[in-house]
C-alpha cells in the first residue's frame, strides 16, 4: 500500500506584541519549522549540528512525502522529494532537521545534500536562482509521529473473530471486513488574535482570496502572510484567545480489493471505490472483502481549505458584496475570526 503526502502544511505562530490598534495575524510556522538551532539544541544536541542555516536571500521549499505501509497501515518506508529554489547571490548552508538515512538528486548531474550522521545539509553557491532537488530516505518510525495524515487498517473476519492487521504487503486473508481509518494529524494548539471591531472592506480582498483558492485544485500552497494575506490590521482592542487550527486535507485516490466499499468521500468503482474528501478531523472507510486478495490502497493529501467554511454570509457570492452591504460589528468579528483561521 502507498500513500503520497504534499508535507506543506501553515500553522500558527505566537504573534509578536502588536501596537495599539494594529492586529498581528499569524505567520505561517514554514517560515521557521526548519530552525535546526531551537530544534537540536532542544534535544540536547551537539554544537556544531546546531547551527542555523545561512543563505543569502528568500528560498523556497516544496517537498512531497511518499509513504509505503504496512498491513497495519503504519509506515514501513518514508522518503521525501524536496524542492528548493534559492533567491540572492552568495554562498548557502541549509541545515534541516533529520535524519535521513540516504539522498539521492532529483536531477541528473546534481549534488545531493550531505546526511552525515543523519543530519541534511545543503552547502554550496547560488548566482541568484539556484534549484535544487533531492530525493532523501527518512526513518519511518520516526517519520510516522510527524506525518500530518496517519492510516489505520484492521481486518474482522466474517467466520468471526478479533479484528486485526492485514498479512504483511497489505493481503486480506479470507472473506471479512477491512476497515480504513483515516486521521488528520495537523491539530496545533495556538494563541490566536482578535479584535472587537475591524473595517468590513479590509477582510474582504483576503477573505475572496481565500475563497478562490478553496474553490481552486488542491495544491501546494495556500494562502498566508507569506502569500497574499495581509501581516496587519488596523482593529478596535486587539486581543488574544487560547484556539487551535487544523489545516484540512483533500484525499483523493483507490481503494481496491476483491468485494466493494462506503463509507464518506467513496464513490464505487469497479473492483473498489475512489476516494475523493476533504479530512479535517477522522474518517472511517469500510470495505467488505469477498475473500483473500491483495488491498490495493493508494491515497494522496494534500494541504487544502474548505470552501463551505469560506463562503460569506447571507448568500452574498462575494466578500466584497459582504462589505459593501455594511455588515454590523459582530458580523465584521466573526470575519475577523475566520480569516485568522485561514
Amino acid at each position: 500500500m502507498r500513500a503520497v503526502v504534499g508535507a506543506v502544511l501553515l500553522v500558527p505562530l505566537l504573534a509578536a506584541p502588536a501596537a495599539a490598534d494594529e492586529l498581528v495575524l499569524p505567520a505561517p510556522q514554514a517560515r521557521t519549522a526548519q530552525e535546526v538551532t531551537a530544534l537540536c539544541q532542544a534535544a540536547g544536541g551537539l554544537p556544531d549540528r546546531c547551527r542555523p542555516s545561512q543563505v543569502p536571500g528568500d528560498v523556497r521549499n516544496d517537498e512531497v512525502v511518499l509513504v509505503a505501509m504496512g498491513g497495519d497501515g503504519r509506515p514501513v518506508r518514508v522518503q521525501l522529494e524536496q524542492r528548493l529554489v534559492l533567491q540572492g547571490v552568495g554562498d548557502y548552508a541549509i541545515r534541516e532537521r533529520g535524519p535521513a538515512r540516504a539522498a539521492v538528486p532529483l536531477t541528473a548531474g546534481e549534488d545531493p545534500p550531505n546526511t552525515k550522521f543523519g543530519a541534511v545539509v545543503w552547502q554550496g553557491f547560488t548566482p541568484g536562482d539556484r534549484r535544487l532537488g533531492a530525493r532523501l530516505t527518512l526513518d519511518a518510525g520516526l517519520e510516522a509521529e510527524r506525518l500530518p495524515m496517519a492510516v489505520t487498517v484492521t481486518f474482522t473476519p466474517a467466520a468471526g473473530g478479533p479484528a486485526r492487521a492485514l498479512e504483511p504487503g497489505g493481503r486480506i486473508p479470507a472473506a471479512g471486513t477491512v476497515v480504513v481509518r483515516l486521521e488528520n494529524r495537523t491539530a496545533q494548539p495556538a494563541d490566536l488574535p482578535t479584535a472587537a471591531d475591524v473595517r468590513a472592506a479590509d477582510l474582504a480582498g483576503p477573505l475572496d482570496l481565500a475563497l478562490d483558492a478553496a474553490r481552486a485544485e488542491a495544491g501546494p500552497r495556500l494562502p498566508s502572510t507569506d502569500a497574499g494575506l495581509p501581516a496587519r490590521l488596523q482593529v478596535t482592542a486587539p486581543a488574544q484567545y487560547a484556539g487551535q487550527q487544523v489545516v484540512p486535507l483533500q484525499v483523493t485516490g483507490t481503494l481496491r480489493l476483491a468485494g466493494s466499499a462506503d463509507g464518506p468521500g467513496l464513490t464505487p468503482v469497479e473492483g473498489g471505490a475512489a476516494v475523493d474528501g476533504s479530512l479535517e478531523a477522522t474518517v472511517e472507510l469500510t470495505a467488505q472483502a469477498s475473500g483473500p486478495g491483495p488491498l490495493d490502497l493508494q491515497l494522496t493529501a494534500i494541504p487544502s481549505l474548505d470552501e463551505r467554511r469560506l463562503r460569506p454570509p447571507a448568500g452574498a457570492p462575494t466578500w466584497a458584496d459582504w462589505a459593501a452591504a455594511r455588515p454590523d460589528a459582530a458580523a465584521r468579528k466573526a470575519a475577523l475570526d475566520l480569516l485568522v483561521q485561514v
